[in-house]
């Protein structure tokens, strides 16, 4: 195993994760609504997604790279619709929550960490930016030039996943620790401003479909 290709795609995957966006939000407002375990639900769906992008960009297929670019404006904007959805839910949501300090031993439903996890993905799978970042950092950084053959084209693809599953965990855990010092009002303004972030961001993608 190459160990520069597996450290170059842990890299690669954690910076592609890593700006903020809205599976970003909905993880920190998931992590601090419904516990740590939906926080990583929501990174799982999102690394899950980033690494099938890092894999394409990797693999070099063409095919995907032409069907994501023929149909750009279709897949963006279902993702679009997919963001104005969350938002508004997350927005009428906050209006139920207690008025009590958040409990310590909240369980998770299993419901709701399916939900977190197919969300996440189909957000960043309909988000074709994601593989352009991919081909982008690999084409910067002559990551291509170095593979050698099917084996370390998956070397790269799993330090991408890696990379991406780090700062995913690295979120959720983060926003855990943060949890205890919210109370019930105070998450229904978290919600209320969360839900409007992503709102945002889904509004701009649909948009930008006109521009």
């Amino acid at each position: 195993m190459d160990i520069q290709l597996l450290v170059t795609g842990v890299i690669v995957g954690f910076l592609v994760a890593a700006p903020v966006g809205p599976v970003a939000v909905l993880c920190i407002q998931r992590t601090l609504l419904d516990g740590r375990l939906t926080g990583y639900a929501t990174g799982l769906g999102a690394t899950l997604a980033d690494t099938v992008f890092g894999a394409l960009a990797v693999l070099s297929v063409g095919a995907a790279e032409a069907f994501l670019t023929e149909n750009r404006m279709a897949i963006q904007g279902l993702g679009g619709v997919i963001l104005v959805v969350l938002g508004s839910h997350a927005v009428w949501k906050s209006k139920t929550l207690s008025q009590t300090t958040v409990s310590h031993a909240h369980t998770t439903d299993h419901e709701t960490l399916v939900h977190a996890f197919a969300t996440a993905f189909a957000v960043t799978l309909f988000n074709p930016i994601t593989f352009i970042a991919f081909v982008s950092l690999f084409a910067a950084i002559h990551v291509l030039e170095a593979i050698d053959g099917l084996i370390d084209s998956w070397v790269v693809i799993t330090g991408i996943l890696a990379g991406a599953a780090a700062w995913w965990f690295t979120l959720a855990t983060i926003s855990a620790w943060m949890r205890s010092s919210f109370t019930g009002k105070g998450l229904a303004w978290l919600n209320a401003g969360s839900g409007l972030i992503v709102l945002a961001f889904g509004f701009y993608a649909l948009g930008n479909l006109l521009s």
